[in-house]
């Protein structure tokens, strides 16, 4: 794989993820009859920042800026730190949900994509 189809992947997954938190978060979709309903809450301020780095990232990514080459390698240790020091601060430690294994994979993919032999090379800008 090239190393700028490994960064367009990546910023694809970025994309996925800031849509995904923020859907799931703050921003509420909701159908009933013939209604569309949305809802914007102002209380989830760690989905906001999350999300709205994740779509900052994504753009970046795309566009191949150096800095979010890095940028993107943090958020992503962070964010797999976030979700695995909450998984093992239950005792006893028990088997990750689904969700958290989901992604748990899509971090990994991520940064294996990052770490593409040419992928770092073609953030340039």
């Amino acid at each position: 794989m090239s190393g700028p189809t490994a960064i367009r992947l990546a910023a694809l997954l970025a994309l996925g993820y800031a849509l995904w938190v923020l859907i799931g978060g703050p921003i509420q979709l909701g159908a009933g009859g013939n209604v569309l309903t949305v809802r914007v809450s102002a209380s989830h301020a760690i989905s906001w920042l999350v999300g709205l780095l994740s779509l900052v990232l994504a753009i970046g990514l795309w566009s191949r800026f150096a800095w979010a080459w890095w940028l993107a390698l943090v958020a992503a240790l962070v964010q797999g730190w976030r979700v695995l020091s909450a998984q093992l601060a239950h005792q006893p430690v028990r088997m990750p949900g689904a969700v958290t294994l989901i992604v748990l994979a899509l971090l990994l993919v991520f940064l294996v994509l990052l770490f593409m032999p040419k992928a770092r090379a073609t953030c340039n800008r």
